[in-house]
């Protein structure tokens, strides 16, 4: 599964600066980054007039817009996703995810804290991978620099990276992900790469993405 570190903090704090600098060090250690921002008062993208605009105005509950350099996507949707359901719509080519905000998922999180907004914190020290801030704060967990990003990469490092990866088997069931143990996982990928092996035109499969969608049964 691809690790997931938030990057949460009081509101101006600094949260979207250490999120830039630990990108900018991870991409120069060759990771793949995916980032995620979390925003509590809702966002539009697809501004009124455009043409994406007048797709949704008339029904669509998603609209996609495509060029040669990216793609983005606009889904209507019901509830505030929790990071493992976005972790589901991004996919499983990145190395590492860092989101800002969501300091009520469980994924571990990196504090930013800076004395100037008093000497609390969000989170609990069971929560925390670190804290990254302008004075030490009295509590058992490494504590950097705002501009430490080589130091906060080294630990994310140190935590989650293996350079000899085990294959990666996500599965989720009715939109939830679903745990799987190392031998569910061996099964699962040795069934699948068999099977998908086997037909015409895969040369090899180094990635497999696989949804079914059963009828609602009356």
């Amino acid at each position: 599964m691809v690790p997931i570190v938030c990057v949460v903090g009081k509101s101006g704090v600094g949260k979207t600066y250490v999120v830039e600098r630990l990108v900018v060090e991870l991409k120069r250690r060759g990771y793949r980054v995916a980032a995620i921002k979390h925003s509590a008062g809702g966002f539009e993208i697809d501004h009124e007039g455009k043409d994406t605009w007048r797709f949704a105005q008339a029904g669509s509950d998603t609209v996609a817009i495509s060029s040669p350099q990216k793609v983005a996507i606009i889904k209507k949707v019901d509830h505030d996703h929790a990071l493992a359901e976005l972790q589901r719509y991004i996919g499983p080519d990145f190395d590492i995810i860092l989101a800002e905000g969501f300091k009520q998922d469980k994924a571990p999180k990196i504090e930013v804290h800076r004395k100037e907004f008093g000497p609390d914190l969000l989170c609990s020290k069971e929560e925390l991978l670190a804290i990254a801030t302008d004075k030490k704060v009295k509590i058992d967990v490494p504590q950097y620099s705002m501009e430490d990003a080589p130091g906060l990469v080294d630990l994310i490092e140190k935590r989650f990276f293996d350079r000899e990866k085990e294959d990666t088997v996500t599965l989720f069931v009715n939109k939830e992900m679903i745990p799987v143990n190392p031998f569910v996982r061996s099964i699962i990928t040795k069934t699948l790469t068999g099977m998908v092996s086997a037909l015409k035109k895969v040369s090899q499969a180094t990635s497999i993405d696989i949804s079914i969608r059963r009828k609602s049964e009356e």
